[in-house]
């Protein structure tokens, strides 16, 4: 383990908790932050028929505080079927990708619908299963093109402008990418997901180094998504051992975050209406925190103007933050 500023990252709070509307996610994918602090979280949920109608995509901010949700499963204009990703625009509009409707929609701070683009295929401007986006420090919107392996450039208004990658193990090749990010001096990273590792190019898609990979300190297993702090400190998702894991700008591993979740202030609101849940949590506290705290399936990792580290972890419905201090 290398030492370095991540070391003394702390964990902070939990937002969130089962809910099929209202305060709570349900299986959040992504979340992403705008200048005025709000968060935008996508909850996925599944395709199944009986919870397919809990996806969202929820208003909160770093206090707990419920602002509101929009959006909902269907096919039509500001409706979504299988959302992947969010990211905020530089003035504020919010972009949604879905892999299922081959498509980017693009809302307004409070949730309206203002347009779409992208659609099926293989050209320009076109996807299949888009994921991950981030926005360039020029305004323009990156989008992970998963399944075609490569990074698409576009206007906020969708035209297409560049892309880079293809299929491979190579540098600068992909195989299924998924989660992305922009640091503040316009660098790229790309998770690239089956070869288990973070790729690093300029803010023209020339490739500059990678890390991570299969073995070894630091090593990867089906990374999902990624984000950097103020200071360089590079955030991963390692979906496939339920850790986060912690690199300092130049590439070399800090540390591994395991999860230490506590109850949200939502769930203590939902608990203390139960006296038996209450009793059975005060009677069990050790165990149940020590199964609780954990990360279970973390995707999307998103990193604050005051570097708190917000980390969807899905499968248990919350967001766990951490603070780099």
């Amino acid at each position: 383990m290398t030492a370095g500023v991540a070391s003394q990252i702390e964990s902070s709070h939990t937002i969130g908790r089962t809910s099929q509307s209202g305060p709570g996610f349900n299986a959040p994918y992504d979340v992403a932050v705008a200048p005025d602090g709000r968060m935008y979280v996508v909850s996925r949920s599944n395709l199944s028929q009986a919870i397919r109608n809990y996806l969202r995509v929820s208003i909160v901010t770093i206090d707990e505080e419920y602002i509101g949700q929009f959006t909902e499963f269907g096919t039509g204009d500001g409706q979504i079927t299988w959302p992947t990703s969010v990211a905020i625009g530089k003035d504020g509009n919010v972009f949604v990708s879905d892999e299922a409707r081959n498509d980017v929609q693009v809302f307004d701070a409070d949730g309206n619908f203002l347009s779409k683009w992208g659609s099926p295929g293989t050209g320009p401007g076109e996807f299949d299963h888009p994921s991950g986006l981030a926005v360039a420090s020029d305004g323009n919107v990156l989008v992970v093109d998963s399944l075609n392996n490569r990074v698409q450039k576009l206007t906020p208004e969708g035209k297409f402008i560049s892309e880079w990658g293809k299929a491979g193990t190579g540098p600068g090749e992909f195989n299924n990418p998924w989660g992305i990010t922009v640091d503040s001096q316009g660098s790229v990273y790309v998770v690239d997901w089956r070869n288990s590792r973070v790729q690093k190019f300029d803010a023209e898609g020339k490739y500059l180094s990678s890390f991570g990979g299969p073995d070894g300190e630091g090593s990867l297993d089906r990374p999902a998504c990624v984000a950097v702090d103020s200071v360089g400190n590079v955030y991963v998702s390692d979906y496939g051992r339920d850790v986060v894991q912690v690199y300092a700008a130049d590439g070399n591993h800090i540390k591994k975050l395991l999860g230490d979740a506590k109850l949200s202030k939502w769930a203590v609101t939902y608990v203390a209406a139960d006296p038996e849940m209450t009793k059975l949590r005060q009677d069990h506290a050790a165990e149940i925190h020590a199964w609780e705290a954990p990360f279970a399936s973390p995707i999307g990792i998103a990193v604050d103007a005051n570097d708190n580290i917000i980390i969807c972890d899905s499968a248990r419905n919350r967001l766990q933050v951490y603070t780099r201090r």
